[in-house]
């Protein structure tokens, strides 16, 4: 075999041993970005353009409804006031997947 050919395949068996078959876990940090709501008040996150989103969860979906098209997920908080977050996962043009993470404030009227 040559020296080559051998390069190659450790390289092959090395990327192999690198790819995990676990389920990767996502959650919210403590350095996630802040959004404050206030019941009544709608806001948007707006993703990069070429973005889709894919799916959206909210921790506590007692305290902020959601609604999505496209590369936008709007955000409405309902009565009541606490923390909670919200994980949007979206593929981009090239159909690589990514996840946004945010912390949400309602704030009480």
């Amino acid at each position: 075999m040559t020296t080559k050919t051998a390069s190659v395949l450790l390289a092959c068996m090395a990327l192999a041993a690198c790819a995990s078959p676990q389920p990767r876990v996502v959650q919210t940090s403590s350095n996630a970005t802040e959004i404050r709501l206030a019941p009544g008040l709608a806001t948007q996150i707006e993703l990069p353009e070429g973005d889709r989103v894919q799916s959206v969860m909210v921790g506590k979906p007692s305290m902020v409804s959601t609604d999505q098209s496209g590369n936008v997920v709007s955000l409405l908080a309902k009565d009541g006031e606490g923390e909670t977050n919200i994980i949007v996962r979206a593929v981009d043009e090239d159909g690589h997947n990514q996840t946004f993470q945010y912390r949400l404030t309602v704030q009480a009227k």
